[in-house]
């Protein structure tokens, strides 16, 4: 699946269809939807690097965190993307896209983010204001990305 999602602006990106939508929860978008469904990775790269050119296609991690999320219409954003498909790929097409909406339980978004290096602070303490995407939000600022420290052992007490 390629796709558009929108976390901080309106981004491209690639996905398998069994990673739908949780890619897009990964990412902290508030909206995904899909523009093209593919037989093959080959198709979505080529899809995806001719949408590089009009489109991001990294998350901006930080104003996404302070859910400063720049307003914008997926639905007429995909509809311009046909033009700019190669043409191998146009017949995956489809007219009949839906905008997924996705919601995250978070208190209050940070105004200011400091990401929590586990090396340099061992040993953090808290209190949690929610969860947006792969990380951890805490009522001071700190934010915890979940998936960056899959190597380490955390313990996590309530």
């Amino acid at each position: 699946i390629v796709y558009l999602a929108l976390s901080s602006e309106v981004k491209v990106g690639v996905t398998r269809q069994t990673q739908v939508p949780t890619r897009w929860i990964d990412q902290g978008a508030v909206q995904a939807v899909p523009i093209v469904e593919v037989p093959n990775r080959y198709l979505a790269g080529i899809t995806e690097v001719a949408l590089k050119n009009h489109f991001a296609d990294k998350t901006a991690w930080q104003k996404m965190l302070k859910n400063e999320v720049l307003p914008a219409d997926l639905l007429a954003e995909r509809l311009k993307t046909y033009d700019w498909l190669p043409d191998e790929v146009k017949q995956y097409f489809a007219e009949d896209q839906k905008v997924l909406d996705l919601h995250y339980p978070v208190l209050e978004y940070p105004k200011k983010v400091s990401s929590l290096n586990l090396d340099k602070t061992p040993f953090f303490t808290g209190k949690v204001s929610g969860i947006k995407g792969q990380y951890l939000l805490f009522e001071d600022g700190t934010v915890f990305n979940v998936r960056s420290n899959e190597g380490y052992v955390v313990k996590i007490s309530l």
